[in-house]
Formats: C-alpha cells, sequence, structure tokens
C-alpha cells in the first residue's frame, strides 16, 4: 500500500473531494496513520437526499440549482461531504441527463438528490432508480417508449435502451490490456439494442417524482416485429424470454433484464459491467486509458464490484488504496473540470463562501463555471463532458484566467480573505520571495508547505517561473520588501492579490 505521507493526502483530497488548505490537508494527514484509514474517512459520509431548488424553466432558477450546487462543493464542512459531491458530478457526468428536455426544472433538481442519495450505495439499484428517473425518461424518450402503435406491430423508442448498454453499462467494446476499446469485440449487437429497448417498454407515464411503469404500453413479446403480422419472442444474448423487464417486482429474478446484462463477461471472463464501471471511474479519479497494463488493474476493480453484488463502496476503497492510484502518471494527468478547477481555488484558501464572487454571487460563478465549458444540468451530449483536454481551447483558457483574476483580486466583500493565508500579514518588510512560496504552498505548486518536510508535489513550478513571481512583486527588484501590515495596503491588494490570480493562472495549476 502506498506510503501515507503528506504529498499522498494531499492527491487524495483533490482528487476524492475539492483539496483543501496547508492547514486542512496537514490535519487530515495527521488524523490517520494509513491510505486505508483515510479513505474509510472520506467513503464514510451519510446518504441524504438533498437536492438544489428548482421550478419552473427560468434561467434564475437554472442559475441558482448550479449556483446552489457550487455552493456545497466549495462549503463542504467536511472532507466526506466534499467526497459525496464529487461522486454526484461523477453520476451527473455518467447517467446523463439535461434540463433543455424538461418541462420542469424540478426534475433535473430531483435527480441530482437521487444521485446523491445513492452515490456510494449499489450500481445496479441506481440504474434501475435511474430507468425510472422522470428527468431521464425526458431526456431519452422513456416517455414514448410504447411497445406498439397499433396493437400488432413492435415501434419501440430505443433512445433509452441504447444509451444503457452503450454509456450506461456496458459499453460497445471490450478492452484491450492497455484499456482502449478493442473493436474486434463487441459487447452486443443491434438486435439487442432492439430487443432490449423492448423488455425496456412501458415507462410511459410520470406520477409525483417517479416514473410509473403501465403494463398495457409494454411489450411483453405479444407484438410482431419481423413484419409477418405474428407475435414475435423478445431474445437477448440469445436468452429468450417474454417476461423481461425493469421494475422492481422482478429485481433480482430471471425475468430482471438487468439481471442478464450485470452477468455478462468480457473475453477473459471478466465480469463487464464492472470494467465499464471501473474504467469510468478510474478515468474520473485517477487517469484515462490507454496506459500501459491498465486492463490488469481494472480486472481487480471488477472482480471486487462483482464479487461485492455491485456495491459502490468496495469498489471506490479497492481504487483509492491501490498504489497506482499515487503513482507519477496519476498524479499529472488529469485536466481540472470547471467545478474543480474553480472548487479547489475556493478550498485551497479556506474561502468558504462564494454568495459575494463577482458582482452577481453564486449566480455569477455558474455562469463563469458555464463558459469554461462545464454547465451543470445541462451535459453536452448523452455522453456527459469528454474531459481531458477537450476542457482546454482558447476559449475556455481566457474564462479560467478571468475567474482567477475575479476570485483573486476583488477587495470589497472578498470570498478570498488574505488573513486566512497563514504568516502573509503583520510584517512591514515581508520577503516577496517568502510571500510567493506562501502561496504557492496553498495551492500545492511548490516542493511543500511552510514549515512540513519536503515532498514531491504532482505539478512543481520551476525555478524560472518561481522567479518571474517574485519578479511581480518586487517590479523586477525596485521594491524589495512588501508592506503587508495591513490587507488593505497597496502591496496586500494589489500586488499580492495580483499574484495569486497569476499562480491560479499557471499551466499547473490547470492539472490535478
Amino acid at each position: 500500500m502506498a506510503t501515507w505521507n503528506y504529498d499522498n493526502a494531499a492527491h487524495l483530497l483533490r482528487r476524492a473531494a475539492f483539496g483543501g488548505t496547508p492547514k486542512h490537508i496537514q490535519a487530515f494527514l495527521d488524523r490517520h496513520t494509513s491510505v486505508d484509514s483515510a479513505v474509510n474517512e472520506l467513503l464514510n459520509f451519510p446518504h441524504v437526499s438533498a437536492k438544489p431548488p428548482g421550478a419552473g424553466f427560468s434561467d434564475r432558477a437554472f442559475h441558482g440549482m448550479q449556483g446552489w450546487w457550487l455552493a456545497r462543493m466549495i462549503g463542504a464542512k467536511a472532507p466526506m461531504d466534499a467526497c459525496r459531491e464529487k461522486l454526484t458530478l461523477f453520476w451527473h457526468s455518467m447517467l446523463v441527463s439535461g434540463a433543455s428536455k424538461q418541462p420542469d426544472l424540478k426534475y433535473m433538481a430531483n435527480q441530482n438528490g437521487m444521485f446523491r442519495l445513492h452515490a456510494r450505495k449499489n450500481f445496479r439499484t441506481l440504474v434501475r432508480e435511474f430507468n425510472r428517473d422522470p428527468a431521464n425518461l425526458y431526456y431519452l424518450d422513456g416517455l414514448h417508449n410504447v411497445a406498439s402503435n397499433d396493437g400488432v406491430h413492435v415501434t419501440v423508442n430505443e433512445n433509452f435502451g441504447r444509451e444503457c448498454l452503450e454509456l450506461f453499462t456496458l459499453g460497445i467494446f471490450q478492452f484491450k490490456a492497455d484499456g482502449a476499446p478493442d473493436p474486434t469485440k463487441p459487447n452486443y449487437t443491434e438486435h439487442d439494442v432492439h430487443q432490449f429497448a423492448r423488455a425496456l417498454s412501458g415507462w410511459t407515464s410520470i406520477k409525483g417524482v417517479l416514473g410509473v411503469w403501465n403494463q398495457y404500453d409494454w411489450d411483453g413479446g405479444q407484438y410482431d416485429d419481423t413484419g409477418d403480422d405474428v407475435a414475435d419472442d423478445i431474445s437477448i444474448f440469445g436468452v429468450t424470454n417474454n417476461n423481461f423487464r425493469i421494475d422492481n417486482a422482478v429485481a433480482g429474478t430471471d425475468d430482471d433484464v438487468l439481471k442478464l446484462i450485470f452477468a455478462r463477461t468480457d473475453w477473459e471472463g471478466v465480469n463487464q459491467v464492472g470494467l465499464f464501471l471501473s474504467r469510468k471511474l478510474w478515468t474520473w479519479y485517477a487517469y484515462a486509458p490507454p496506459a500501459a497494463g491498465l486492463k490488469t488493474i481494472l480486472n481487480s476493480f471488477a472482480a471486487t464490484l462483482a464479487s461485492n453484488d455491485f456495491e459502490l463502496t468496495p469498489l471506490l476503497r479497492a481504487m483509492w488504496t491501490h498504489d497506482e492510484f499515487y503513482s507519477d502518471r496519476a498524479k499529472s494527468r488529469t485536466v481540472k473540470n470547471p467545478a474543480d478547477f474553480a472548487a479547489q481555488a475556493f478550498t485551497a484558501f479556506n474561502a468558504k463562501s462564494a454568495n459575494n464572487f463577482g458582482s452577481k454571487g453564486l449566480s455569477g460563478l455558474a455562469e463563469c463555471v458555464e463558459m469554461m465549458g462545464m454547465s451543470l444540468f445541462e451535459p453536452p451530449s448523452v455522453g456527459g463532458w469528454p474531459g481531458g483536454l477537450a476542457w482546454i481551447n482558447t476559449g475556455s483558457l481566457l474564462t479560467r484566467a478571468e475567474f482567477a483574476e475575479m476570485f483573486a483580486t476583488t477587495t470589497h466583500k472578498p470570498s478570498l480573505k488574505l488573513k486566512d493565508i497563514p504568516g502573509l500579514l503583520g510584517n512591514v518588510a515581508a520577503d516577496p520571495a517568502v510571500v510567493v512560496d506562501m502561496i504557492l504552498a496553498q495551492l500545492g505548486l511548490n516542493a511543500a508547505p511552510v514549515g512540513t518536510v519536503a515532498a514531491n508535489t504532482r505539478t512543481p513550478l520551476n525555478s524560472n517561473q518561481r522567479t518571474a513571481l517574485i519578479n511581480y512583486l518586487t517590479d523586477n527588484g525596485a521594491n524589495p520588501t512588501l508592506n503587508l501590515t495591513k490587507d488593505t495596503n497597496y502591496d496586500a491588494a494589489v500586488k499580492v492579490r495580483g499574484l495569486i490570480s497569476l499562480a491560479l493562472q499557471t499551466a499547473e495549476q490547470q492539472i490535478f
């Protein structure tokens, strides 16, 4: 198991949660004697169904929902609470629905609460709940998945059935040794997609906050699927069963179509749902494939998930305690998504509230995150956000820089308070080099926080970058010291805040 030290504690908090100040990271380190113990703390978050306010369909309500969620990420009271929000964000990007296809924002708000409630529970149960979730039924046209329009021929809507196989459970292809898809090994056929859609038919109405299964809209093998006006059986993966359904009444029985899906194995005999989900989670929390030997690692995770009846907590524990999770490869290959980038800037400086962000507060922050490419509650497609380098382009980088400047340089009711940076204020002749190291320590961009044992971090700035920041503070040596007796002094309010803005804009700060 990986060594439990400051560097790994910081890495775990950055990836599984939204980071923290050096003080908070050190406290997290001190509370535990091993990686295993620390991971147990993170995964001990209580199951809650908190959901954002959302009703109607106005821009104000939409940005209010986004702001509410960002506030939860930023203001999480404990690492486990931040862990829950990060996991909820993962589900939102995997089991995708979007606000634009909803008749009322309340459905996206309810779905957000469902993801939070089931965040680390049972994956099969989560898929079953997602199937009958109104936001999904609207988004992927489940409400229109009527088995037959004329009472004779099959006319099912395949949208949810297709995405459930392709994006939510199995994936189109099995995986090569490096974790990349193997086009020579498909997981299903078009026939399977169509037949699966027949089995999923019948969820054609909504009552309250749940979709309702209507037997009269369900196929059950009673309609013609070949054009000869004779009823045709439902057959998926070569298994014929005219009672295939997905509702709770058949859960766990041979009539449960999810039982059939979740029993699929790949070319090595490894559970394919476990592989698919493990690859998704590993990409989210560690790094994306291809990577030499990755499938061997994913195989072990898939086995953990399947052997625990698809309970998510053992899988997450196996991932976050694995040596590879703390490898050099895992510490520098992932670009922060916009929500992560913004939230980690706040938490790095113990700025727990974004209510005064810019001139619009939380709604302004939501708009800023949206302009970076992540419109919460409106992913770009059913495939979610692509992630990785897709987050970085000329437009999004400019917005990240604008966010950094707004966050760091606001002096009227600022979210970032300089007094929260230990040892920064109170010196009439502060050494600029020391100040630079203090700020870099807050962001984890130097060798180690001041006063701790040195450790290698994932993305330290090089000496030339550090010198450039010192030159900025000193106006190229013209002002060898800084007056930081008060946060309102020019050197504090302008130069130090400008330094923080520049540090947040570095390429190293965009990755973690």
